[in-house]
């Protein structure tokens, strides 16, 4: 898999989709006059708290703005306190335990295995839900039918993204879709559905069985 693709895969998830301490505070910028939405914050913080755990699906459109071409992904996620989560698309499984963490690309039929300290969490999902929403300061751009879209610009030459755009659901705090912008305007695209709040997960969830056919890469030494 692209390896530029994978890091704009979570990403935070589970991001910081990885991951970094998973603190969601965002920051809402507010209009004069007008009323900030406090409560759709305190929502978000809610469900997507550390203590807290979910599972989604998402499919993800990149839009490559200089060869002008799109690709498109799907998967799941499912995130839980403790730095535990899984991420499968149809390229590549990620896994952690909490401590140890599995890559698996099936094209190579080989997993590697580091410690989760040593992993560069940016390349995960679950950033989606960490670094970019606690780094950006947001403000409410429209309302729809219960769905506020949040928008966030970064001028910072060396920022990752230039904007990040973010529709959630009034009522219940939950993401429905973000689209984020690279300073090359490549779009990133990811929409969430079945997503479910304080999941209850097997042990099993967050670990990596490797078939036997896997060429195993162990950095742990």
């Amino acid at each position: 898999m692209n390896r530029y693709i994978v890091r704009h895969y979570l990403i935070p998830i589970i991001g910081g989709m990885v991951f970094m301490p998973f603190i969601f505070s965002i920051s809402f910028a507010q209009a004069e006059g007008t009323a900030g939405p406090e409560s759709l914050l305190s929502l978000i913080r809610k469900n997507y708290s550390p203590e807290s755990s979910l599972s989604a699906q998402f499919s993800l459109t990149l839009f490559w703005s200089v060869r002008e071409k799109q690709e498109k992904k799907r998967g799941s996620i499912a995130l839980a306190a403790g730095n535990r989560f899984r991420i499968e698309t149809d390229g590549e499984t990620w896994v952690s335990d909490g401590s140890t963490f599995w890559d698996y690309t099936p094209a190579s039929k080989q997993v590697a295995i580091k410690r989760l300290a040593d992993v560069d969490r940016s390349s995960l999902p679950s950033q989606i839900f960490t670094r970019y929403l606690t780094e950006f300061h947001f403000q409410e751009a429209d309302k729809h039918n219960g769905l506020v879209e949040l928008t966030a610009k970064d001028d910072a030459a060396d920022a990752a993204y230039a904007s990040i755009q973010l529709w959630a659901q009034e009522q219940t705090g939950r993401i429905d879709r973000c689209r984020m912008t690279d300073q090359s305007g490549n779009t990133f695209t990811y929409v969430f559905s079945g997503t479910r709040f304080g999941r209850n997960f097997s042990r099993e969830t967050f670990e990596f069985a490797i078939p036997k056919s896997a060429r195993i890469v162990d950095m742990r030494n």
